[in-house]
């Protein structure tokens, strides 16, 4: 079989070419699980596992480029435990950055935290009493914490929300209680 061979720019007249039957596509979507997944019913079946961190002592400066370096818009104070001390989002930062050249450098993230409530969940904690502690504290973002109260987790409003906007296609309820 005669033909005629395109390598780039140059025509090679006469060479074989061998014509193979175009493989079989896959799909790009995996096929659908027929077993119905258990809802999620506690923290931990919701959360982010690695949520962003920064230490207390770090400076604004620290904690907006690690928000700005991720497509996260929370990130969680830590003390030197990995406890939790508090959970900032980027408007927050935004809105209380300082005056002045060196002055987000200079100041540590936890000067943010004075006089907020500070509240967290247990990763066993079901999702209705989760939706509790985030109206309370009237916070968008919780963080989960282990038995020694070191940071497990971040649950957000928008685990919550995207939980209710499933169960809705679902046909049920996903935070009754």
């Amino acid at each position: 079989m005669g033909a005629v061979l395109d390598r780039g720019r140059t025509t090679v007249p006469g060479a074989e070419v061998a014509v193979r039957p175009p493989r079989a596509l896959r799909p790009l979507v995996a096929p659908a699980d027929p077993r119905p997944r258990p809802a999620p019913t506690t923290a931990a079946d919701v959360m982010t596992r690695f949520p962003l961190t920064v230490h207390q002592g770090d400076s604004l400066w620290t904690a907006w480029g690690r928000l700005a370096d991720s497509r996260d818009t929370h990130i969680v104070v830590v003390d030197d435990h990995r406890r939790p001390v508090g959970v900032l989002d980027d408007r927050t930062l935004a809105l209380e950055w300082p005056g002045g050249p060196m002055a987000a450098r200079r100041a540590p993230v936890h000067t943010l935290l004075r006089g907020r409530a500070r509240p967290r969940v247990r990763s066993g904690d079901d999702l209705p009493a989760v939706a509790r502690v985030m109206v309370g504290a009237r916070a968008d973002a919780v963080p989960v914490v282990d038995h020694r109260g070191r940071l497990f987790g971040l649950v957000t409003l928008w685990h919550l929300a995207e939980l209710a906007a499933r169960s809705e296609e679902d046909g049920g309820s996903g935070l009754d209680g």
